[in-house]
């Protein structure tokens, strides 16, 4: 006969939040920056904090190991890392290479 093996305790919905404590950041910072261009118009200081976010979310899964990351881990982490980093950096690049209208 065999021995049941025991399941960890199940999560409750705040831990199963706080888990992805990393996701949530980087959400939470393109919310903030939508926010900023839809309610003030401000479209560089918003997009400047879109790519922000995003890039930070790069250094985020580069720096981070799998266990601690959470759902910011989608492939693997190189492929994950360059995704992020150069949708950030061309966020941030192309944002500031525009020039400004009068």
């Amino acid at each position: 006969m065999t021995t049941p093996t025991s399941l960890p305790p199940a999560k409750g919905p705040v831990q199963a939040v706080l888990g992805q404590w990393p996701l949530a950041l980087v959400l939470s910072g393109v919310a903030l920056a939508l926010a900023v261009v839809g309610l003030t118009g401000h479209w560089r200081i918003g997009c400047t904090m879109l790519g922000a976010a995003v890039t930070l979310g790069g250094v985020l899964r580069l720096l981070m190991p799998n266990k601690l990351v959470g759902l910011l881990a989608v492939r693997n982490r190189l492929i994950d890392t360059v995704l992020l980093l150069g949708s950030g950096v061309g966020i941030l690049v192309l944002t500031w290479a525009m020039p400004l209208s009068r």
